[in-house]
């Protein structure tokens, strides 16, 4: 079952995850009727060279990656990632996890 839900974006770090030092990118969190959720890795990339990506492969995610995190910024309207706190979203839960998310450009 899919639940979609207003909220904002509460956190939105660009770095390694702290228990997980070989996973880097985006990392964003949102809130929503007093709870929240994270985005689960949505737009980090393995950065480990023990990961079997031949160097190709790691440079189309690598790519990848950053024309995502740049067509984010663009639909909202921002330069910088900390400018991201605070935006208005619509986050879609499936089965009590996240699935994805949208920036209500509507209303920017």
């Amino acid at each position: 079952m899919n639940e979609k839900i207003l909220g904002k974006i509460d956190f939105a770090e660009y770095g390694t995850i702290r228990n997980y030092p070989f996973l880097m990118g985006l990392q964003l969190g949102f809130s929503f009727n007093n709870s929240g959720v994270a985005d689960g890795g949505k737009y980090t990339i393995n950065m480990s060279k023990s990961c079997k990506w031949d160097r190709q492969e790691r440079e189309t995610m690598i790519t990848k990656r950053a024309d995502e995190i740049y067509e984010l910024l663009k639909a909202s309207k921002c330069n910088y990632v900390s400018e991201l706190k605070g935006k208005p979203v619509e986050v879609t839960i499936e089965n009590n996890t996240f699935k994805d998310f949208r920036i209500l450009t509507e209303v920017l």
